[in-house]
């Protein structure tokens, strides 16, 4: 047993198996009777981004955003943190494209009036994901409802507007193939308009 998973079984923590991980660390679908199924993300305390764990639960305790993961709680255990956060019961936008099936027009609808509802309601209160892609947008099935719901996750790169009005200034950041054209013509200074002429 690694020393990740060892880490959430001391905590209590029935690990029910991995579903990711990368550089940043592993995360893994557990459960514990006070909270029931949740996914934790179990990474190095230097790789841990406060702005991150900030934005996602300012997001969650607000509660007005159904399409964004739900972030609980974050907790250091010596040189780990661990983050527990809604597990999506499916998989992710990304698999679903791969795996080429083909999907009614009305399924294509739902999803993308789910994410631009999500991506409104999160511009709303001044925050801008930056790296919307397939997999950051995962995909739940809340038990015995028979409805998918859309859920954007990673707020690695997000950014946050001191008024929600002010320009549509920003800096280039985000996963190069799915950034839009104008984004790569910044100036030095970094900034682009996101409405400038390509």
């Amino acid at each position: 047993m690694g020393k990740r998973k060892r880490l959430l079984v001391e905590q209590g923590f029935q690990v029910i198996r991995m579903i990711g991980k990368g550089g940043f660390g592993r995360v893994y679908q557990v459960s514990r009777a006070e909270i029931g199924v949740v996914a934790a993300k179990v990474m190095k305390e230097e790789d841990f981004d406060t702005k991150e764990w900030r934005v996602g639960y300012q997001l969650t305790k607000a509660n007005t955003n159904p399409f964004v993961l739900k972030y609980h709680s974050a907790q250091m255990f010596g040189t780990q943190t661990v983050i527990l956060m809604e597990f999506a019961n499916m998989k992710n936008l990304d698999y679903l494209i791969e795996s080429k099936q083909d999907l009614p027009i009305p399924v294509i609808r739902a999803i993308m009036r789910q994410l631009l509802e999500g991506l409104r309601l999160m511009h709303e209160k001044g925050i801008i994901h930056r790296d919307i892609k397939g997999q950051n947008i995962l995909l739940h099935s809340p038990p015995g409802s028979g409805l998918i719901v859309l859920k954007i996750a990673d707020f690695g790169l997000i950014k946050e507007q001191k008024q929600v009005e002010q320009s549509t200034m920003m800096t280039v950041a985000g996963t190069v193939p799915f950034m839009s054209p104008e984004l790569f013509m910044g100036t030095e200074d970094g900034e682009v308009k996101a409405d400038t002429k390509v």
